[in-house]
């Protein structure tokens, strides 16, 4: 069985500097897309500090 991945290429300028980002999908892959991002919010979450958390932190100073 062959596994056929998908390509994008897209263009990005930042001031003076163009940076092209080639993104790979594998359709094969057991995780979508939205399980990826979702994945990678919620361990943002977890390693950075939430708004209670600052501001508990401000109320015992």
């Amino acid at each position: 069985m062959e596994n056929k991945t998908t390509e994008t290429v897209s263009e990005y300028k930042i001031g003076h500097t163009t940076y092209l980002v080639k993104t790979t999908f594998n359709p094969a892959f057991r995780e979508s897309l939205s399980d990826i991002v979702k994945r990678l919010i919620i361990r943002d979450c977890e390693d950075s500090p939430g708004e209670s958390d600052q501001q508990s932190e401000k109320q015992a100073v």
